[in-house]
């Protein structure tokens, strides 16, 4: 009881209070050692009463790996020939627009001066490089 009073009093020397601290840190320990699979000498997922699972076991699966892949129908020859028919219309579309971009950068061109070219031209440029690497990738089929 003497000992419970001189806590409680708030007068702890400083050794007492290292004895308290290293009591509570051994029960702490000592009370998560049981519960620690390391502890047993298990690894993670092999304490059947553990609630931390092993990610490989086989049993517990992701249920998207589990679900049988969607198997879309191939397309029919009728079908293949309307995809490339609207492929080779856009194609063609994009070509009429390169020409008319074309066309209009040489005028900017020849309306410019030989000292000062305008911010125009350059976009334009741009533009027509990126129609043309477009076109380009539409006739390789990507």
């Amino acid at each position: 009881m003497k000992g419970i009073a001189r806590v409680s009093g708030g007068s702890i020397s400083c050794s007492g209070k290292l004895k308290i601290l290293a009591a509570a840190a051994t029960l702490v320990v000592l009370g998560l050692a049981g519960n620690v699979p390391g502890a047993r000498g298990q690894g993670l997922g092999q304490n059947p009463d553990s609630p931390i699972q092993s990610p490989l076991r086989t049993s517990q699966r992701n249920p998207l790996q589990q679900m049988s892949p969607v198997h879309f129908p191939k397309p029919d020859v009728k079908q293949k020939q309307a995809i490339a028919d609207s492929k080779f219309k856009q194609m063609k579309k994009h070509a009429k627009n390169l020409t008319a971009l074309v066309s209009s950068l040489q005028k900017e061109i020849e309306k410019s001066n030989p000292n000062v070219l305008s911010l125009d031209i350059a976009k334009k440029a741009k533009d027509v490089q990126k129609l043309a690497k477009t076109i380009e990738k539409e006739a390789k089929g990507n």
